[in-house]
């Protein structure tokens, strides 16, 4: 199961699903602080998780590398053909979280 950034980066992303065998799947991305917020967006196949469709997406941003975490400006999300394309929107280089809610 791969995640990646728009231009290929792999490196420090963890893909977790965090409620295996439930009737939804929460699958939460762990973005380092290379991801740059506002610009980069992450990419993943919903056929790994056994999903094809998503009810919501949130991300959460860190305000300082490794610190506070706080509500990120929404994003946009696309699925086509099962893999789900989120654009981040806000600013800033430190690093957090993506929680897709899939099914």
């Amino acid at each position: 199961m791969v995640v990646n950034f728009t231009d290929g980066t792999t490196t420090d992303v963890v893909t977790t699903e965090i409620t295996p065998n439930s009737g939804i799947k929460v699958i939460q991305v762990r973005v380092p602080a290379t991801f740059i917020w506002g610009t980069d967006a992450i990419i993943v196949d919903l056929s790994d998780y056994g999903a094809t469709k998503v009810a919501g997406v949130l991300a959460f941003e860190e305000t300082t590398a490794g610190s506070v975490v706080v509500a990120a400006t929404a994003g946009t999300t696309i699925v086509a053909s099962n893999v789900l394309t989120y654009t981040s929107a806000g600013s800033g280089t430190n690093g957090g979280t993506i929680q897709i809610f899939a099914y």
